[in-house]
């Protein structure tokens, strides 16, 4: 069926044009628009929020990647990090469940264009433009808390700068994994950042995070849903 905002009117319409001499369709067209009225009026009632109740509510959101302004830049790799640890460093400080999806979010693009062609529901968000999908599972205001905290995390991941404190610290962090690198400067004349790369000593991050710049358990799969984020 349409959607309601626009079946509605479409109706009210149509039995002001209706002559009343047909009275079984008038009928009808009543009985219909009663039963989307009322549907309306519940669906109103429903919109209430209880800020004291434990229940979980799930958020999601569709964050658009600007790779249409800014064709060149390899966002996708910003985001995820090296083997994905900043992405995965990014799901655990915000609580929420962060992926990359839509067109270009695999690295095998021959791949990408024949799970598109195949239309399986599981990849039907080739199909979308590039964006970062954030997902919170938790319980009012908390939900809101965390997609807020998310968004604003994001958000920094989204401008083209090679030479920000985020990039720098991934290209220490490549370093570190192949173990060659002496992470103790950051390089360009400055001392480390603490970001998400390598930090100095073995200091712990909270939320029961591993030592920063130390490799996540797991990589993450381009253009695939990410590892969950424990509520």
């Amino acid at each position: 069926m349409e959607n309601d905002e626009k079946y509605l009117p479409e109706l009210l319409a149509e039995k002001d044009s209706l002559d009343s001499s047909f009275t079984h369709a008038m009928k009808l067209l009543n009985a219909e628009i009663d039963r989307l009225q009322k549907d309306e009026t519940k669906k109103e009632a429903d919109d209430y929020m209880d800020l004291f109740t434990t229940k979980n509510i799930k958020l999601k959101e569709r964050v658009l990647i600007p790779v249409k302004q800014y064709p060149k830049f390899n966002f996708v790799g910003k985001i995820l990090g090296p083997q994905g640890n900043t992405i995965k460093r990014l799901q655990e400080e915000t609580g929420a469940k962060i992926s990359v999806l839509g067109k270009g979010s695999m690295r095998d693009k021959s791949k990408e264009e024949g799970l598109r062609k195949a239309g399986e529901p599981k990849y039907s968000h080739l199909s979308l433009e590039l964006h970062v999908f954030v997902e919170v599972f938790a319980p009012v205001p908390e939900a809101y808390l965390r997609m807020a905290h998310a968004m604003e995390e994001v958000k920094k991941f989204l401008f083209p700068d090679m030479m920000d404190d985020i990039c720098q610290e991934q290209f220490l962090e490549m370093g570190y994994l192949n173990g060659g690198q002496d992470h103790g400067a950051r390089g360009r004349g400055g001392p480390p950042v603490r970001g998400r790369g390598l930090p100095p000593g073995g200091a712990h991050r909270g939320r029961g995070m591993p030592p920063r710049g130390a490799p996540a358990r797991g990589g993450v799969p381009r253009g695939g849903p990410t590892p969950e984020v424990e509520q």
